[in-house]
């Protein structure tokens, strides 16, 4: 089954981030070796970097149809940073996957099933 995984992180250190400071290497150290680690198990479909949240725009419906607003949310306090497709065996297998992620860089990771239809859209009866 696949899975949507959402990287997110505070925006208000996303200004603040040093690209050469040994935090952020070591974070792509692990996401790169994590990327080739999945990618030999076939388990990564796909994998990618979102760009600075003030790019964002969200197109939200209005009185007149369809308007596009700058995002992300003024209340948001983290934003997405990253996301990645993965097809694995179970959904044990994506949650361990995440927490991988979430032990290596401390930032929270949402893990969604990727519907294959309606039937799988919702949550199970109690």
């Amino acid at each position: 089954m696949k899975y949507l995984m959402l990287a997110y992180t505070q925006i208000s250190g996303w200004d603040d981030m040093d690209p050469t400071s040994a935090e952020f290497i070591a974070a792509c150290e692990f996401y790169e070796e994590l990327g080739k680690e999945l990618t030999a198990t076939g388990e990564l479909v796909t994998t990618e970097g979102l760009a600075h949240p003030a790019l964002t725009r969200v197109v939200r419906k209005g009185p007149d149809g369809a308007v596009a607003v700058d995002g992300p949310y003024a209340e948001a306090k983290e934003v997405a940073a990253s996301f990645a497709i993965v097809d694995v065996a179970s959904h044990d297998r994506a949650m361990e996957i995440a927490a991988r992620i979430v032990d290596a860089l401390g930032e929270p990771i949402e893990v969604r099933p990727i519907s294959a239809g309606p039937e799988e859209s919702m949550p199970p009866a109690p």
